[in-house]
């Protein structure tokens, strides 16, 4: 009997290689769509404006108006020249550089340039309520280059003062939208163009070329050349030092007082003299005591003259001035005449007593100042105050801002202890002179810096009032009479250990006298401390404050080695 043939449920191998070829074709188009490039063609900008890519990266939107590019304000303060000023009152741009001011008002072709009358070729202009300003003749202002690819609407700005990464393609290769294969594609370029390699993304280079084309390549396809630096070519406005020995300057307290050349004696050693001859007054006026003949005298002697110009040391008045642009330039205008007129080699700013709101407005104002001094080869100088929490007196200076600004920062360094003080104490004692040091060096170049140094101290009263608490009184007294005032009490001074000075103190009718003294021996430990750092020399506070002595004996104590 034979066995009868079994049924087969099914073929599973007929299955599975159907299954397989499945898999496998997934496989293929998955693998497909992840490597092969995108195809597609896209443009660069398709937003309808006029897009800024600066260094490589999609930063702002110019405008196109009447043939000529206009670029944001906001996008040249934030990548060109972050002092560039709006002032809302007058509706003004201002643009300082190292010997120009610019004053490009709203919607207005005629303008200012160094306070004087100029036309510009097209205004600044307003749109939805962004200021633009017109590219030429910012080209000039500014260390950097535009190309303005038209087919594209787009502007590529590069800034001159960095340097570019040079590469070159190493084939055939098509610049992508984004940095993938499936990007689309925006440009072609041939093996062997020269790029410059704006940055790295993900593997990928964002390139430019010579010709505006941007992009992305894969990093395999560039070979990195070297760095190309922009030549800039700036003349350097370089400060008077005479053959780069250390100043002695000596500010002189004139006060509209005129003063005869022939009592001031030989001043030896001493280069430059600081009179005190010009005040803010109301409305932007300078008050003027300025007299030629002393400057003639001075130049004679082969010394130089920074006329001083304070603000008045009154708050409101200095606020009413520093935020208004019309009155800044009013009163730069009458310095620059009273430059000309006394033949001055310099002026010295001693703005003190201000609202710390006002911090930023000096700043410009002295911003303001110093290219149109430097236009005409004179100094600008600046008086500050040691650093402390002193809202009107110390924070109101932005040392590091006006350090980059002027040629020299007279730091005051005295009145640690004065009338406002409850104890009696140095004016300026040597280890308080050097920590003040060392923290303004942290804001302020060395070789800028001149330090203060008093020639008066202050005689100290403690005596028991009635109500039986200790009344603290005292008077600024010069070198010359503190000397006469030791000598008339027949008292022998001594060195303070803690002030580095010599000490006198006595006790007569139930009044207890203290005084640090300004002498010698702290004018040698100041002098060490402006070596010690090096300082760029010493500002004395004030001549006819001194002793007769004292000028050979600090200039020999200065250049000595």
């Amino acid at each position: 009997m034979s066995t009868p043939l079994r049924r087969k449920v099914g073929d599973s191998s007929g299955s599975l290689k159907v299954f397989f070829l499945i898999i496998a074709a997934l496989l293929v188009v998955v693998s497909l769509t992840y490597y092969l490039p995108s195809y597609e063609m896209t443009q660069l900008n398709n937003t309808g404006q006029l897009q800024i890519y600066f260094q490589g990266e999609l930063t702002d939107s110019a405008l196109y108006r009447e043939e000529e590019i206009y670029l944001p304000l906001s996008f040249i303060k934030e990548k060109l020249d972050p002092n560039i000023l709006w002032d809302e009152k007058s509706k003004t741009v201002i643009i300082t550089t190292d010997k120009e001011v610019f004053h490009l008002p709203l919607g207005k072709r005629e303008g200012m340039v160094n306070l004087q009358p100029y036309s510009f070729s097209y205004p600044v202009i307003e749109e939805q309520g962004k200021i633009y300003l017109p590219l030429q003749p910012l080209d000039k202002y500014y260390n950097f280059e535009v190309k303005h690819i038209k087919d594209e609407s787009v502007l590529a700005i590069h800034d001159l003062k960095e340097p570019l990464t040079q590469g070159v393609t190493l084939a055939d290769v098509r610049l992508r939208a984004k940095p993938s294969l499936k990007a689309p594609w925006l440009y072609e370029l041939e093996q062997g163009n020269k790029v410059y390699i704006m940055k790295e993304e993900q593997g990928w280079f964002w390139i430019e070329t010579e010709e505006g084309q941007m992009g992305y390549i894969n990093e395999k396809d560039a070979q990195l050349l070297g760095i190309k630096w922009s030549e800039i070519k700036k003349e350097p406005y370089q400060p008077w030092n005479p053959l780069g020995e250390r100043i002695i300057l000596t500010w002189e307290g004139a006060w509209g007082a005129t003063i005869n050349p022939e009592k001031l004696g030989d001043l030896a050693g001493v280069q430059v003299l600081s009179p005190t001859w010009f005040s803010l007054a109301e409305d932007g006026l300078v008050k003027n005591t300025a007299d030629l003949r002393y400057v003639n005298w001075a130049h004679s002697t082969g010394r130089q003259v920074w006329g001083l110009f304070d603000n008045s040391f009154d708050k409101d008045l200095t606020h009413n001035f520093l935020q208004d642009a019309e009155l800044r330039a009013k009163a730069i205008k009458q310095l620059l005449t009273y430059v000309e007129l006394y033949q001055l080699d310099g002026i010295n700013l001693d703005f003190e007593n201000m609202h710390l709101k006002d911090k930023d407005a000096y700043t410009q104002f002295v911003r303001e100042l110093a290219p149109l001094l430097h236009e005409k080869d004179r100094s600008i100088s600046v008086n500050v105050t040691f650093i402390s929490k002193s809202e009107n007196w110390s924070m109101i200076y932005d040392r590091k801002a006006l350090g980059e600004i002027v040629d020299y920062i007279t730091v005051m360094a005295y009145d640690e202890n004065g009338t406002f003080s409850k104890t009696a104490g140095s004016v300026a004692s040597i280890p308080w002179v050097e920590k003040g040091i060392k923290e303004i060096l942290m804001e302020m170049p060395h070789e800028k810096i001149i330090l203060g140094v008093p020639f008066y101290t202050r005689l100290w009263e403690e005596r028991i009032g009635e109500n039986g608490e200790m009344k603290l009184t005292s008077k600024a007294i010069s070198m010359t009479r503190a000397e006469s005032w030791v000598k008339e009490n027949n008292l022998k001074p001594e060195k303070d250990p803690f002030t580095g000075q010599n000490y006198v103190a006595m006790t007569k009718n139930d009044v207890n006298y203290k005084m640090w003294l300004e002498d010698e021996v702290s004018l040698e430990q100041r002098t060490e401390l402006m070596k010690k750092f090096r300082l760029a020399g010493l500002a004395a506070w004030r001549r006819g404050f001194e002793k007769e002595e004292t000028w050979p004996v600090l200039n020999k104590m200065v250049n000595s080695r």
